[in-house]
């Protein structure tokens, strides 16, 4: 069975952004074709999200278009959303936050900002650079903030260059997304 999972994103100032309910999934289940979990990417967490999943934003509610693969580590200055068309991996977005914090029910995180679009054949893109500058100005980053953010990027970027590392464990290809029902039918019996 699965456990129900609340996400928090917040800003460096720690206004709630966004929250979202997600679902647990297990650190050794496998979802696809992903590659098995290595020692290096052992002790994250991985939260399903169904497409049209609430998403309560400081904007507005909005409900999730894509089924939605999250990856969290308690001490790494990134998180990964891979987001998938049915089955089929469409893209992933690496976010650079603070180390997020996690506990048995939920997690929260700071968002620093800054993106990086991955596709499936490993191309990439710097999304947010001058809004991870101006929040950095604006909301007056400390200098390990601002260090570990610049490393975490040169990490992801360099993970994509030599095809190895974090994105490893994105499946390109699901095996399920009815993740969510197993859950739900645990919870009646």
């Amino acid at each position: 069975m699965l456990q129900e999972f609340l996400v928090e994103s917040r800003s460096y100032d720690q206004m709630l952004r966004g929250s979202w309910k997600a679902y647990k999934l297990s650190e050794n289940e496998r979802l696809g074709d992903e590659q098995l979990v290595d020692d290096a990417n052992r002790g994250g967490t991985r939260v399903w999200l169904p497409a049209g999943t609430p998403m309560r934003w400081a904007t507005g509610t909005r409900p999730l278009r894509s089924n939605c693969l999250q990856f969290f580590w308690p001490d790494r200055w990134y998180m990964l959303s891979a987001f998938y068309n049915g089955r089929a991996l469409i893209h992933t977005y690496a976010t650079i936050i603070q180390p997020a914090s996690i506990l048995l029910d939920r997690l929260a995180y700071v968002d620093l900002d800054l993106s990086i679009l991955v596709k499936p054949d490993l191309s990439y893109e710097v999304l947010t650079q001058a809004e991870f500058e101006q929040a950095a100005e604006l909301l007056h980053y400390d200098e390990e903030t601002r260090i570990g953010a610049l490393m975490a990027l040169r990490t992801l970027t360099s993970s994509i260059q030599r095809s190895v590392g974090v994105f490893t464990v994105v499946p390109q290809r699901l095996q399920q997304t009815d993740f969510h029902l197993a859950a739900e039918c645990g919870d009646k019996s």
